[in-house]
């Protein structure tokens, strides 16, 4: 039912996240090691109309139009850079229109912060999440497989210039990949830029499903914990969903398959998100599984499955 809907998605950060994609494909800016939506497709810097305002509205009006839940956010993703959609700064305006008592999040690898009317349509949202895995030159290539054309001292200035004209909250996100990006350079050069950006959050993240050119890979106990205390991170636990709502099949199998189509997900965490009842989502995918629709990707550290879109 839904190509460009997806979700909602259980985050630590925005909690129930109902994900719009901007860009219907793995289209970016980046091609980095860890990505969990796959390898880019198409890497560029060129704005387009990849999925239109119309397209996206209507999807959103029939998500709203049945069901009764209410996702914590909106959040702009989806397996790409979204600011990539030339149609960006309508798109934000006119969900905000519809739906202004949820609020409006945004995803960004913070390639595009250097273009002021990206700067401009990005001010519109509550919540900015920027990435910005690494200060060092040569472990921002290594790690986010940029293009060419982008340079790493002006996503820098690209933040901070963001950063001062903008009065919602900004989460910077850092993932760090054992012998990368982990190194005291960066931990120096990271900690003085916080102090420059000063945003609202910052989120040392690591590797929790399998990623485009690197499996599980997750620096020690002890470095993490000495990257999230000094930085202050937020660590959140959430529950998980055992006994859920009872979702009709046939809507049930549309919203699995758009959620696991994004990014690789656990059967757990699809209840947890979805508010839908373990049983379901477990007889759901053993039946997509069998019809060739899903397949499970790759285990975690507690044997979890993880399970994609097929193709």
């Amino acid at each position: 039912m839904f190509n460009y809907i997806f979700g909602p998605v259980l985050s630590s950060r925005l909690g129930s996240s109902l994900g719009v994609d901007l860009l219907g494909g793995n289209i970016c800016s980046f091609d980095c090691l860890y990505c969990e939506s796959g390898k880019t497709q198409i890497k560029t810097v060129q704005r387009a109309a990849y999925v239109s305002q119309t397209k996206i509205l209507e999807e959103l009006k029939a998500w709203f139009a049945q069901t009764s839940q209410k996702p914590d956010h909106i959040t702009l993703g989806g397996p790409g850079e979204p600011c990539l959609n030339s149609q960006l700064g309508r798109i934000i305006s006119s969900i905000k229109k519809l739906w202004p008592d949820i609020p409006l999040a945004v995803l960004t690898n913070s390639s595009l912060l250097s273009n002021s009317q990206v700067c401009e349509e990005l001010g519109q949202a509550d919540v900015v999440l920027p990435s910005l895995d690494s200060m060092v030159e040569g472990e921002f290539i290594k790690i986010n497989r940029p293009h060419p054309d982008i340079r790493l001292e002006d996503i820098v200035r690209g933040l901070l210039n963001f950063k001062a004209g903008y009065a919602g909250k900004i989460f910077l996100e850092v993932l760090l990949l054992p012998g990368i990006n982990d190194s005291e350079e960066n931990f120096r050069r990271l900690r003085q830029f916080q102090n420059q950006l000063r945003p609202d959050r910052v989120d040392i993240s690591v590797m929790s499903r399998p990623g485009a050119y690197v499996k599980m890979s997750v620096v020690n106990k002890l470095c993490l914990e000495r990257w999230r205390r000094e930085f202050n991170t937020i660590t959140t636990q959430r529950s998980k969903s055992e006994h859920g709502a009872k979702i009709d099949e046939s809507r049930l199998r549309d919203i699995v398959g758009a959620s696991v189509k994004r990014r690789p997900q656990t059967p757990e965490q699809l209840s947890a998100a979805l508010g839908a009842d373990l049983e379901d989502i477990l007889s759901m995918l053993r039946l997509m599984e069998q019809a060739g629709e899903v397949e499970a990707a790759a285990q975690n550290e507690n044997a979890q499955k993880f399970y994609i879109k097929r193709g």
